[in-house]
């Protein structure tokens, strides 16, 4: 009887923590891309990338004496380079997933990671290789995939708290579109509703931008924060053209995180803290 209590309290354990769900959404939408959205896929750069993410974490726990668990992490961050990022060299994508999951031992301050893994692994491998790119438009617009994403997003960001960062980005940037667009270019609503409908936006809301460790500890700061990327991400799509702009956007205003986490107080997000039974 020990032994299935035991067993039960593991798995209750599992599903109580967040990174489970995440990990099993964004293997769904990897899946789904390849198989109905035929995506280019390529299993030495998904390979690479996983392989990569989970060496590179089991080295840094062994390292810095840090519990196994911290793999469900790694495995997020792999999956969501595996999606997001495109390459056509295995050693990018290996530079990249290394990046990401070494970032979070190296680039700490007060105890918590500056930067999201994924994308910090993204943007400065786009940068540094100059052979690695974002596709947004791989998703489309259907709007069953919209609907899965808001869905799935929306029941992660509940489990961790962090709802308000998702809508607040996601409602300001639409704000942004709809007056540039409809009101300043008086182009018909369509045209707004159209960009508002891409996959990889909802994406980036609801996964990416979320991260409850490397978001403002402040809850009013942690809005605030999501509308400064919402204005600069609007601001390099419609007048720099930037292929990515959410993701770029969220790696420059992260990094005034660790300061808005010292002058304005909160709680420090932890998975450990967050497991509810």
């Amino acid at each position: 009887m020990n032994k299935i209590s035991t067993l039960q309290n593991g798995i209750t354990r599992e599903l109580a923590d967040a990174r489970f769900y995440q990990i099993v959404y964004l293997s769904v939408f990897l899946i789904y891309g390849v198989q109905s959205l035929h995506w280019d896929f390529n299993p030495l750069i998904v390979g690479s990338i996983i392989i990569t993410a989970l060496c590179t974490q089991i080295i840094a726990c062994i390292v810095f004496h840090k519990p196994f668990d911290a793999l469900k992490s790694a495995a997020i961050s792999s999956l969501g380079l595996s999606i997001l990022l495109k390459t056509q060299y295995w050693q990018v994508a290996v530079l990249a997933a290394f990046i990401a999951i070494a970032s979070k031992y190296i680039l700490r301050i007060n105890g918590k990671h500056v930067f999201n893994p994924a994308n910090i692994g993204l943007v400065l491998t786009i940068y540094i290789t100059k052979l690695a790119w974002v596709s947004p438009g791989q998703w489309g617009s259907s709007l069953i995939v919209l609907y899965f994403i808001f869905a799935a997003g929306s029941i992660l960001l509940l489990k961790v708290g962090r709802m308000d960062t998702g809508l607040v980005f996601f409602f300001t940037y639409a704000f942004l579109q709809f007056c540039y667009s409809s009101v300043y270019l008086g182009w018909p609503i369509d045209f707004t509703i159209h960009k508002l409908s891409n996959g990889a936006l909802l994406l980036y809301s609801f996964f990416m931008i979320t991260d409850p460790s490397t978001t403002p500890n402040n809850k009013k700061v942690r809005m605030i924060w999501s509308v400064c990327i919402a204005v600069l991400a609007f601001y390099f799509a419609e007048f720099k053209y930037m292929n990515g702009a959410p993701v770029k956007a969220l790696f420059l205003v992260s990094m005034a995180t660790p300061l808005l986490d010292y002058v304005f107080k909160g709680i420090n997000f932890s998975w450990k803290h967050s497991l509810r039974f």
